[in-house]
């Protein structure tokens, strides 16, 4: 999979690593397979996890609201975070 078919604001799972099957949003790409993630929780909007993109399973589902925020520049809270991925990960958003 190609970073161009990833956005900011889109939902992830991860696959490898201690943190498998955490669900996490995309708030930032870094170089060429790099995705940033956060979740709000253990991995906050100031201190992102850095995944290769080899070790996520890209979800169809894209927080909107939270993608043009970040795109904007508009400052987010971790709040805003746990929310869209608690509406998002519901299995018949999937």
């Amino acid at each position: 999979m190609s970073v161009l078919n990833i956005s900011i604001g889109q939902l992830v799972t991860s696959n490898a690593g201690r943190d498998q099957t955490n669900v996490y949003l995309v708030v930032g790409i870094n170089k060429k397979k790099l995705l940033l993630l956060a979740n709000g929780r253990e991995r906050k909007l100031n201190n992102p996890k850095q995944k290769n993109i080899r070790h996520v399973n890209v979800l169809k589902s894209i927080a909107q609201g939270v993608a043009e925020k970040l795109q904007s520049g508009v400052k987010i809270s971790d709040e805003e975070l746990r929310q869209a991925i608690q509406v998002l990960y519901k299995p018949d958003n999937l």
